[in-house]
């Protein structure tokens, strides 16, 4: 049987509306862990966290040190959108009501840019989407 482009993308249309419900209906647990970004490999993501943020980030995301976020706040830097994480992680970011700034590529001027994005998989899939 062969469908119209029309019928094919009624039925295509149909089908991303099932899955856009089925999604919704389970729940936040799905959307913590997703948060629309899949640039990077979380796996990988993990090893440079360890090695690189976790000394000012801490283990837990909370931040062990006066003006590193928490990232498991809700409403905090994980809930903004994607391109202002990156460029956070990429660029250094300095908030004016915090005591110390975060350097370019979390000091490690060693990460490439595909490190980044796997930092930023970890991120979310470790600590959620600040929802």
């Amino acid at each position: 049987m062969r469908l119209s482009k029309t019928k094919f993308l009624a039925r295509a249309a149909g089908s991303a509306a099932v899955i856009l419900f089925a999604a919704a209906g389970a729940g936040n647990a799905m959307a913590d862990t997703y948060c629309g970004y899949s640039g990077g490999n979380a796996a990988k993501g993990s090893v440079i966290f360890h090695q690189t943020c976790i000394a000012c980030h801490g283990e837990d995301g909370k931040g062990v040190i006066p003006g590193a976020p928490d990232f498991t706040k809700k409403g905090g830097v994980l809930s903004k959108p994607h391109k202002f994480l990156q460029a956070h992680i990429e660029n250094g970011f300095e908030d004016p009501n915090s005591p110390m700034a975060m350097p370019p590529r979390g000091g490690n001027p060693g990460l490439s840019d595909q490190d980044i994005r796997d930092v930023h998989e970890y991120l979310h899939k470790t600590f959620g989407c600040g929802r």
